[in-house]
């Protein structure tokens, strides 16, 4: 059974760190067995611990510095969380090193875009002609927005090409890409939904599917596709 570093929220003013219990359950489904590291523990310590792990899956939350990807703060960004961005930052690079299957989800996409040499778009433009909605007041296993799935990527493969309905809870996107990432998928308005690499092995997505799975079964293919490659990379 493959183990996975699964990353988590933290709270700085209350002092403690914590996890939907989603991502444990879909992890769990697909036949992996989770392990979460708090940001509260070092970045160091952090790497230290996924050498001995088979698989990272970076989960959603706040959004990230733009320190990280050489721009300023703009009036719209919202919470981040220094501790967190620097551990996550830090884990992908040693989750490179070694070769793990990494896994973004949310926030996590844009982490892997930023730590390989992407940008993001600090606040989405919502008075655009085509703009559509990507925060939605809806339960969280809703279908809130299409994304188009592009043919021959890992993302088809799990999903199948063409349109399918997601979830959306973000006001941040990748704005450019880092090398090496291919989109495989783009939600009407033209935003990144997906990125992916075979080599090594990259798959981020902007929406939840640890909030899908249970209504909508087939998004636990992504977490089983991950849990595979971690297996076979033991």
């Amino acid at each position: 059974m493959a183990i996975i570093a699964v990353t988590c929220k933290h709270s700085n003013e209350d002092g403690i760190s914590f996890i939907k219990d989603g991502y444990i359950e879909a992890i769990e489904q697909a036949g992996g067995q989770p392990v979460v590291l708090p940001p509260s523990l070092s970045p160091a310590a952090s790497a230290e611990i996924l050498r001995h792990l088979d698989g990272l899956l970076l989960s959603g939350g706040d959004d990230l510095s733009p320190l990280f990807f050489a721009q300023q703060p703009q009036p719209r960004l919202g919470e981040v969380d220094a501790l967190r961005d620097e551990q996550e930052i830090a884990l992908v690079n040693e989750a490179l090193k070694l070769g793990l299957p990494i896994l973004g989800i949310c926030r996590g996409l844009q982490v892997i875009n930023v730590a390989l040499g992407g940008t993001i778009l600090q606040h989405i433009d919502e008075d655009g002609v085509h703009a559509i909605q990507h925060r939605q007041n809806a339960p969280g296993w809703h279908r809130h927005h299409h994304v188009r799935i592009q043919p021959e990527t890992m993302l088809a493969d799990a999903l199948g090409k063409g349109d399918i309905g997601v979830n959306s809870f973000h006001h941040q996107a990748v704005d450019k890409v880092a090398p090496g990432l291919t989109t495989s998928a783009t939600s009407p308005d033209g935003l990144v939904e997906a990125l992916e690499s075979r080599e090594p092995w990259i798959l981020g997505v902007q929406w939840h599917p640890e909030r899908m799975f249970a209504q909508h079964p087939e998004f636990l293919c992504l977490f089983e596709l991950f849990c595979t490659r971690c297996k076979e990379k033991q």
